[in-house]
């Protein structure tokens, strides 16, 4: 009896942990189930039966877009095609409220803060200020000059009168601004340990009219001639600095030592006082700027620049300075916080928070691993490197560290770290009301954080922050549009950048084999398949037929390679799809409601000389989408294959 008891509880043990397993890959399930199911319900219902694909595939794939479109339920409602940065605008705007870290709350004060500015009490009206007299309140260095700055932009006998040569340095105002993230006459950046001094790039200049009508608020009641006298000495300053005047005799005779090879600034009082005020702002410790590298960039232009400061009255280098700071904190999009302080953004998004009511952050990386094609060429690369390895050991090739969400750990735990922005962001104390100190707070914090932190170029597809972008991206599009295979264009598009689509041999036999097409089988009845293209439409085909087939390689490598090929025939039987359909229908269903014309005749025209396309629907002969000679095939890969 003790041997069967000790037996039972023993079974117990072995059976409790194995149901909450069971139990938290069910909860998981569900939440890929309920995405997985809706995705591929709206590709079906998206279609039009009574058009076959063989026919008009463009036709066919997006026939029931408008009925979608304006479905009573809310949930069967198909939302048009929004581009990213749409998605993530109403992503971010719905959410923010509910941000939990440090770095999100912040960025989520900043935004509510931002859109208060507009808004006005019924009960209690206040009277509205412009963005100009909030600017003079919340800035501590502008606030001890409100009364002069009241009339600001200063016309000579008003600078004078207000005996404003003592009072408002432009020097220090520059720097002040820039220490806070406000760049007006140089860019100062950071690296790890490194600091960069640029001139600005785009150094902002208007037309005369755009000067003024910048202006209109802040002038509005005073003589309409002022604007005009402003504006003009503005853009005279402005044009000197970007070297688009000839330079004075007194300017030309103190450049002429400065060439395009020094690589030291000239750093007479003017530099030294702008570089002393700046740091001082930041607080940096002598160790630090000590140890720290130089590196100007550019030093003529700087040195030039710089030139046509010294000689022109202060005056008008404060009224630019101040319009370069009045027009950079507008901010007429409140989302542009979003964009600015994305890695805030990221960090707080990385902690899931948000996405773990709809989404499962494992769920999301097979999702990923799905959807995206990105990842592929680096898992291509690898076998092509060690082919004689990957075929005897192809679960070796395998490994994980190639696998997405290994990739994205490792990098999201250095990029994304929450304890180390925490340190740096933790002792802001933002204010209620004041939008434009937090902002500037905020702005000034990611200086100094820079100053410690390697240098990320976001765009660099070998850079964590590139991959971390875009999977965060990919799950916001996931939840605000679920399309199954949405992502699969991301890697279309990124065929379509490649130069491996620069082929001009290519384009001119398509343009002469396209125009053929059109004359052989042109008619009224297959007009919107068949009229006549124009070069760039032309050229547009043979990116998307050359483009496509790379994504649809891409897409057969991944089934072959995650061995998916079974799990994946057998959901998309259900609903009456297959793998070698769903990537036609997936880039089709993009272009649905958008210009239905262009789109139309790209899409067709390189679906029917696509050898994939006639095997996978099986289109007869005598169907229009089959026409006997194809377009854009090219016989050499094709024997090599």
């Amino acid at each position: 009896m003790l041997w069967q008891w000790q037996l039972a509880m023993l079974c117990l043990l072995i059976i409790q942990p194995s149901s909450s397993r069971s139990e938290e890959s069910t909860e998981s399930g569900r939440f890929f189930t309920e995405i997985y199911k809706r995705n591929l319900k709206q590709i079906v219902e998206l279609r039009n039966a009574t058009v076959e694909p063989c026919e008009d595939f463009y036709a066919h794939a997006c026939g029931n877009f408008g009925r979608l479109a304006e479905a009573e339920e809310p949930e069967d409602a198909l939302p048009p095609f929004l581009y990213n940065k749409q998605d993530r605008m109403e992503f971010f705007m719905a959410q923010h409220a509910n941000f939990k870290t440090l770095p999100g709350k912040l960025l989520s004060q900043l935004y509510a803060q931002c859109k208060a500015r507009r808004e006005q009490h019924v009960l209690r009206p206040a009277p509205r200020i412009s963005h100009w007299e909030r600017m003079l309140q919340q800035l501590p260095f502008l606030a001890r000059h409100e009364h002069a700055l009241a009339f600001w932009p200063f016309l000579p006998y008003q600078w004078q009168r207000l005996q404003l040569d003592g009072q408002l340095n432009w020097v220090q105002l520059a720097a002040q601004l820039a220490a806070h993230g406000v760049p007006t006459l140089l860019n100062i950046y950071f690296a790890q340990h490194t600091i960069y001094v640029a001139s600005i790039a785009n150094l902002p200049c208007p037309t005369l009219q755009g000067f003024r009508q910048s202006l209109g608020v802040v002038l509005q009641g005073r003589h309409s001639q002022v604007s005009r006298i402003v504006a003009h000495e503005m853009r005279v300053l402005c044009r000197g600095m970007r070297g688009e005047l000839p330079q004075t005799a007194a300017e030309g005779s103190s450049t002429e030592s400065t060439t395009a090879a020094q690589q030291q600034l000239e750093l007479d009082s003017n530099t030294m006082d702008y570089f002393h005020y700046f740091f001082a702002q930041l607080n940096f410790t002598e160790q630090q700027l000590s140890e720290a590298r130089k590196l100007p960039l550019d030093v003529a232009r700087i040195g030039q620049m710089w030139q046509v400061l010294r000689h022109t009255e202060p005056r008008i280098v404060l009224n630019y300075v101040l319009w370069q700071a009045q027009q950079q904190l507008l901010y007429t999009d409140c989302f542009a916080l979003a964009q600015e302080f994305e890695r805030l953004l990221h960090v707080e998004y990385w902690q899931w928070h948000v996405f773990r009511s709809q989404l499962q952050r494992d769920v999301a990386f097979a999702m990923y691993q799905l959807h995206t094609t990105r990842f592929q060429q680096l898992r291509r690369s690898k076998l092509n490197r060690r082919d004689w390895y990957g075929y005897l050991l192809p679960q070796e090739v395998e490994r994980r560290e190639l696998q997405v969400a290994r990739l994205l750990l490792s990098h999201a735990q250095h990029y994304l770290n929450l304890s180390e922005h925490e340190l740096h962001y933790g002792q802001l104390q933002l204010q209620p009301h004041s939008f434009y100190i937090n902002l500037l707070q905020v702005r000034q914090a990611q200086l100094r954080h820079s100053f410690v932190s390697p240098f990320v170029d976001a765009d660099d597809v070998q850079q964590p922050a590139y991959f971390l972008r875009h999977f965060l991206h990919f799950v916001q599009l996931t939840l605000q549009r679920p399309m199954y295979h949405y992502y699969a264009t991301q890697g279309l598009e990124l065929w379509r950048r490649s130069r491996l689509l620069e082929d001009t041999d290519g384009y001119y036999t398509a343009l002469d084999c396209l125009e053929r097409q059109t004359e052989q089988h042109y008619d009224v009845a297959l007009q919107h398949i068949y009229r006549p293209l124009a070069y760039h439409e032309v050229d547009e085909v043979f990116k998307f037929y050359r483009s496509f087939q790379a994504a649809l390689r891409d897409y057969r490598f991944w089934l072959q390679g995650e061995r998916f090929l079974f799990a994946e025939q057998f959901v998309l039987q259900f609903f009456g799809l297959d793998e070698h359909r769903v990537l036609f229908y997936a880039v089709a269903q993009q272009l649905c409601n958008r210009q239905d014309e262009i789109f139309a005749a790209q899409l067709n025209r390189g679906y029917m000389n696509l050898p994939e396309f006639q095997a996978a629907f099986n289109c007869s002969g005598e169907a229009s989408m089959n026409p006997a000679a194809k377009c854009m095939i090219n016989q050499c890969e094709k024997l090599t294959k």
